[in-house]
């Protein structure tokens, strides 16, 4: 592959924009926000997976700000609010939700059918945070699953693999109102669900442990008329409408603290100027061959501003190996001692930093 490499101090005198032409950070703004985090506290009490949420440490648990629109800033605000919490331990990760519902309805009944053509709540999960063979787990408000795992996102010719059934998976739902009776006034339906980290776990390494930091998303479809469209609500809004976009999940931390501590602080766990310019890059590459049967060859070709160049911590580096078909964008920050590295399919590594 072609190899370009681009320091800081040289990019900033010979990448100066024209005044008419919008940068990639501009253009892709509304995909560049900054994801939002969740502290995941651990539970000691025995959780029963009823749907019902009456343990004592349920109530304990953070809720997630109410789901925006997948589009994001700019768009509406859902009609029904949704909120959902997490908890943890040494077996499962639990997660619960509450979705507010006037009319609740659900007619599939079979497994691994397409859950989302009903109302539904979907769980994607990154464990380890590249992008790669992650796990979505959808439900309707009869607690009918549609789990799968990924080796990739669509975006970059993925291929979903239904086989996947999630090992050891308990579910259940509960309904304040009736389920498919239109002619009264229903309020709400919660989900509850317990996932064992047998059932995510790759190579032994058992992610469900302190302080490691998944990639997580929630997702709703809504349905609110015959035929559609369909509505997306989600936790993180990814900025378009295609929640497989791993980078644009939230950040979830797995806390060692019990339930209910309060004040505990959270630091990304990336130098978010250079993570937000590296996938503005990759966002870019995708677009360019989409328009044109080939990714940019060379660093040049993204005319990077110098706005955009100065945002990064002194003595960065941009360094970009590319064909027609396949690349590799990375962005070394000397002080954080890391090379953050993308490719044409979306895999996200943080590699050690060499001079």
């Amino acid at each position: 592959m072609k190899k370009t490499i681009l320091t800081l101090a040289t990019a900033l005198t010979a990448l100066l924009p024209t005044s008419a032409q919008q940068s990639i950070t501009e253009r892709f703004a509304q995909r560049l926000t900054l994801p939002p985090y969740y502290i995941c506290q651990r539970t000691t009490q025995q959780m029963t997976i009823d749907g019902q949420l009456d343990e004592e440490v349920w109530g304990k648990a953070a809720e997630t700000a109410p789901f925006a629109d997948i589009s994001g800033e700019g768009f509406p605000t859902p009609k029904f609010t949704t909120r959902a919490r997490m908890l943890w331990d040494d077996d499962c990760l639990y997660i619960a939700a509450v979705l507010e519902e006037p009319n609740i309805v659900a007619k599939l009944t079979q497994r691994d059918t397409i859950i989302y053509h009903d109302n539904d709540f979907e769980v994607f999960l990154d464990p380890d945070g590249d992008g790669q063979n992650y796990f979505e787990i959808e439900n309707n408000a009869r607690g009918v699953v549609f789990d799968l795992m990924l080796d990739r996102p669509y975006r970059s010719s993925g291929n979903f693999l239904i086989q996947w059934d999630c090992p050891g998976l308990q579910l259940a739902v509960s309904h304040d109102g009736t389920l498919n009776n239109p002619a009264d006034k229903d309020r709400s339906w919660t989900v509850e669900m317990a996932i064992p980290h047998k059932a995510v776990t790759v190579n032994f390494d058992n992610p469900l442990k302190a302080g490691k930091v998944w990639r997580m998303n929630f997702s709703r479809v809504q349905w609110l008329k015959k035929g559609g469209p369909e509505e997306n609500w989600v936790w993180a809004p990814t900025g378009k409408i295609d929640i497989h976009n791993p980078d644009r999940w939230g950040f979830v931390l797995l806390s060692d603290k019990k339930a209910g501590t309060k004040d505990e602080s959270f630091q990304y766990p990336y130098q978010m100027d250079a993570y937000r310019l590296l996938w503005a890059m990759f966002y870019a590459q995708m677009e360019h061959r989409s328009k044109n049967g080939a990714f940019i060859r060379s660093t040049n070709g993204f005319q990077l501003t110098s706005k955009e160049l100065g945002s990064l911590p002194s003595g960065s580096k941009i360094n970009m190996e590319a064909t027609d078909h396949a690349f590799r964008i990375s962005i070394s920050v000397p002080q954080e001692k890391v090379t953050y590295v993308v490719d044409e399919k979306g895999r996200f590594t943080c590699e050690p930093f060499k001079q």
